[in-house]
């Protein structure tokens, strides 16, 4: 059975469209297990995840949807240049809409749905700022609604993105929020964000649902918020940044390091890598000023790290983690099993 097969099953009422997506991961992870000789026959109360490329991101699923994509991205463009009103700009927004039904409704590509949201929004922005522009802050809440009822329609995991983004910056004007003067505001907002990623995250630790999907869209909103917040604070008690010590830094990145291994979600890892970067760089030249090339043995060591956690991620999660694999807050992340 395809997609294409499932997809008319909807159509005729045979199927919901959650169902037929829970059915086409079930089917694709029941291939991959049979081409790689792993049974597949494991009972959800195990606790195991049944797909086996762990933390999967599903934007594209051939070439197709990136040429798609740049199809949406060219009328986009197109239209911007044409639209000389705001009715035009309305008709356009509704059009994306209109397309957005069939090649996210229908088709289910994600990719060309991305895009077009990101047009949506686009012109969503353009024809209050030019209209509406009086009111400070309305382009975002239409924006918000546009992507919520983008979410709503289409269940589009990327649409919570903007949603959470417009959330923040209504919230941060809202309050009269100086984060300049007080970047621990960003900790804040990142850690709410980072809540309601785990809350799908844990509604779904084998990783087969939209509901990982959403999970890590806003993972990648709260990483950044929390890693940045975290660091600035720090670079701002100490007056300058460079007397932050290199110790300090390195003891945060142990930290995020430790907390996107227990959640099994890299992009805590990579917000917090810059800073981590920063400290090996002051650590190295303060220390072996005199080495030659010392930049680029610095660089090939972090490729070296880059590569090997790519590689034994999971190998590297089992061994830390294993020993509380019976704790109750284990529940709530994937197994540490080896994928």
């Amino acid at each position: 059975m395809n997609k294409k097969q499932l997809n008319k099953a909807v159509q005729e009422g045979i199927i919901s469209q959650k169902q037929a997506d829970l059915l086409f991961n079930f089917l694709s992870d029941s291939d991959n297990s049979v081409l790689n000789g792993t049974n597949t026959n494991i009972s959800n109360s195990d606790n195991i995840p049944i797909s086996s490329s762990g933390e999967q991101l599903k934007f594209l699923r051939s070439f197709g949807d990136i040429f798609i994509a740049l199809g949406v991205l060219l009328l986009a463009f197109t239209s911007h240049q044409l639209a000389t009103s705001i009715l035009e700009q309305i008709l356009i927004i509704v059009g994306f809409y209109v397309i957005s039904e069939w090649l996210v409704g229908i088709k289910r590509l994600v990719l060309p749905g991305i895009t077009l949201l990101l047009s949506i929004l686009y012109f969503v922005n353009e024809v209050v700022d030019i209209n509406l522009g009086m009111y400070e802050s309305l382009d975002v809440i239409f924006m918000i609604m546009a992507s919520l009822l983008f979410y709503l329609r289409y269940k589009m995991p990327f649409s919570l993105y903007p949603v959470a983004v417009g959330c923040i910056y209504l919230s941060i004007e809202l309050f009269q929020i100086n984060v300049i003067e007080h970047p621990y505001i960003f900790i804040i907002l990142g850690l709410i964000v980072f809540s309601f990623a785990m809350w799908y995250d844990s509604r779904d630790t084998n990783r087969i649902t939209s509901l990982s999907d959403n999970g890590f869209w806003l993972h990648l909103l709260a990483a950044p918020l929390i890693v940045h917040g975290v660091m600035v604070s720090l670079f701002l008690s100490e007056q300058q940044m460079l007397q932050v010590d290199n110790m300090t830094i390195m003891t945060l990145f142990t930290l995020f390091f430790f907390i996107a291994l227990f959640v099994d979600r890299r992009a805590i890892l990579v917000s917090s890598f810059a800073y981590a970067l920063f400290a090996v760089f002051k650590f190295a030249y303060q220390q072996f000023m005199e080495v030659d090339n010392l930049t680029l043995f610095i660089l090939m060591g972090v490729g070296l790290f880059i590569i090997f956690f790519g590689t034994y991620w999971y190998k590297v999660r089992k061994l830390v983690f294993s020993p509380i694999a019976s704790w109750r807050i284990s529940q709530f992340v994937p197994s540490f099993e080896v994928k």
